[in-house]
């Protein structure tokens, strides 16, 4: 009876954390580039079941001895990097990546960090810069007189000045060996790992990565329906598992008012 309260214990954590990921995953809803979440659990250490006695039957070749698990815990909580949905802007600085890959931008000291939000805009001395200030990776900047800027699906930038068509630079992208790998750093952004691999920069649509797409901003990939209902799975499982605590500890006060 102790080892199910135990055992209900780390299933009613387990189920918190999960439901907890779930209720992030709700509210970032409508957060540019967000990856919702996926938790995976994993059963713990057993030990084997032995009985006194003397068996009734000796089978001839020994039997498999029975063993009960010790619970379960949250094994890891994973990005799921699946494509989200484009939403069309009208602003061509308003960049999506279609497929794979990763904007670089770099903050106020000088960190890289990875990013599947492209909402950028120029500030005022012409870089590219996100939501929270930090320099899109790029080689150039934007003049002040440039007007109908336009950004191809392989990362090539141009723009009106002064009546002319001029090539600004390119944009690239980059690739991770193992996107579940990545440390996520809050505002969109995401810090390269050991376990991740290190990025590695390309042309948009060569290598594996995705191409560019201009006036659009990827959506989250949080399905509502799906995370829902998976949030009331969890909440009935830890419902299931708060009441084999309670019976456990029913049957353990039976047992201690027991009297000869």
């Amino acid at each position: 009876m102790i080892g199910a309260l135990w055992r209900g214990a780390s299933g009613m954590l387990a189920q918190q954390l999960s439901v907890d990921s779930l209720a992030n995953d709700l509210a970032n809803v409508n957060t540019t580039g967000y990856k919702q979440d996926r938790v995976e659990f994993a059963d713990l250490v057993y030990r084997p079941v032995q009985e006194g006695g003397m068996p009734v039957d000796r089978p001839q070749a020994p039997a498999a001895a029975p063993s009960l698990g010790a619970g379960v815990k949250v094994a890891a909580i994973a990005k799921d990097f699946s494509q989200g949905t484009l939403v069309n802007t009208g602003d061509p600085l308003s960049l999506a990546i279609q497929g794979e890959g990763f904007f670089a931008v770099y903050g106020p000291g000088g960190e890289r960090f990875l990013t599947r939000d492209g909402n950028f805009h120029r500030d005022g001395d012409g870089y590219l810069v996100n939501a929270g200030g930090y320099y899109l990776d790029v080689p150039f900047t934007l003049p002040a007189g440039a007007e109908k800027i336009t950004i191809t699906g392989d990362g090539t930038v141009t723009a009106t000045i002064n009546g002319e068509t001029w090539f600004l630079g390119e944009i690239n992208l980059y690739n991770v060996p193992n996107p579940a790998g990545l440390e996520a750093a809050g505002d969109n952004l995401f810090r390269e790992t050991t376990a991740s691999g290190a990025a590695a920069a390309g042309r948009p649509g060569t290598a594996g990565l995705g191409i560019i797409r201009s006036g659009y901003l990827e959506a989250a990939n949080v399905d509502l329906a799906a995370t829902m209902t998976r949030m009331i799975l969890a909440q009935r499982a830890y419902e299931l598992n708060s009441r084999a605590v309670r019976v456990a500890d029913e049957m353990w006060g039976l047992a201690n008012n027991l009297r000869r």
